[in-house]
């Protein structure tokens, strides 16, 4: 089956390699080059460097409706898209142009966390479940008739990056099967519930802030959402500090102290900051200019005590 892959970071260049073995793979597009660094040179996607292993076509439009890219695509003659985390919604043109289907892959259990970000906001809400969809692309976001749906229970340890990498490795087989049953014509979609429809928009650098009034299982859940970006972040003093990774801890015996304040030092373990309720335990953190580093490192350098106290905002 001739299958034109869609997609543009890293976890959807995991997708290629296999979907190469399986199927015919006759092209791949994704998001043109884009500046990146401090030295803003122009920098391919991890699925055009992948594809290029694969010596396979590479298209990057600017504009899906071009004429000259749709020419392309047609040239192809497709049978299937798929669809991995391309970036952009595609327009009624392209989703009715492959012979078969264009199915997509989306990191939720449909209908639930339609958008960009499901899986940090699976992370920021404290699911204790997610899983996989794969469901034909329709014009609306995410609201495509579902094919197949596989779950997860997300972990304690789980953060964006490892939760990402776990679903990936169900995702890439997942798609494989529909594949096989689009070329077997043995599909049976359902669809989605559209009134128990969530939404999970991309996420900002405000939603980093760590406001330290709320309860620390909240603020414990927002750290792992928003790692690796765009970072939880607070101040000490004057110095931006990005929390990368915490426990929610039981109310210890101590008095409790103003929002943000460290009410403990644990030399073998990080330091306690008081929130409301509850506390938080600071494993690991990253102080701005340097690495990321364990609280207990941070601790042998910051001479931080009791009693110090961290912002939500740069005083």
């Amino acid at each position: 089956m001739r299958v034109v892959f869609w997609g543009t970071p890293g976890l959807a260049a995991q997708y290629l390699s296999p979907l190469a073995d399986r199927q015919e793979l006759v092209g791949v597009v994704t998001q043109p080059d884009r500046p990146k660094g401090r030295s803003r040179e122009p920098s391919a996607p991890p699925v055009k460097r992948e594809a290029v292993k694969f010596g396979c076509l590479v298209l990057q439009p600017e504009d899906l409706l071009d004429r000259d890219f749709q020419g392309q695509l047609r040239e192809l003659s497709p049978d299937v898209f798929a669809v991995v985390a391309y970036g952009c919604i595609l327009p009624p043109s392209v989703i009715e142009m492959p012979a078969q289907a264009a199915v997509n892959v989306h990191y939720s259990l449909l209908p639930q966390l339609r958008g960009a970000a499901p899986v940090q906001h699976a992370l920021m809400q404290g699911l204790t479940e997610t899983g996989v969809t794969v469901q034909y692309v329709a014009e609306q976001l995410d609201a495509g008739d579902i094919i197949l749906q596989q779950s997860i229970t997300i972990e304690p340890g789980d953060n964006t990056a490892i939760l990402t990498q776990r679903l990936t490795e169900i995702g890439v087989p997942l798609l494989l099967e529909v594949l096989e049953l689009i070329v077997c014509s043995r599909v049976t979609a359902r669809s989605q519930d559209h009134t128990a429809a969530t939404y999970a928009p991309l996420l900002t650098r405000e939603d980093g802030i760590i406001d330290w009034c709320r309860p620390a299982r909240d603020i414990v859940n927002q750290i792992r959402a928003c790692y690796p970006w765009p970072g939880s972040v607070c101040w000490l003093g004057d110095r931006q500090i990005k929390i990368t990774s915490a426990n929610a801890i039981a109310q210890a015996d101590f008095e409790e102290g103003d929002c943000g304040q460290i009410v403990e030092i644990r030399q073998q373990e990080g330091f306690v900051v008081q929130a409301k309720p509850g506390e938080v335990l600071i494993t690991r953190l990253q102080p701005a200019g340097r690495q990321e580093m364990s609280a207990v490192d941070f601790l042998r350098g910051a001479r931080l005590s009791k009693g110090a106290r961290f912002e939500s905002v740069n005083i």
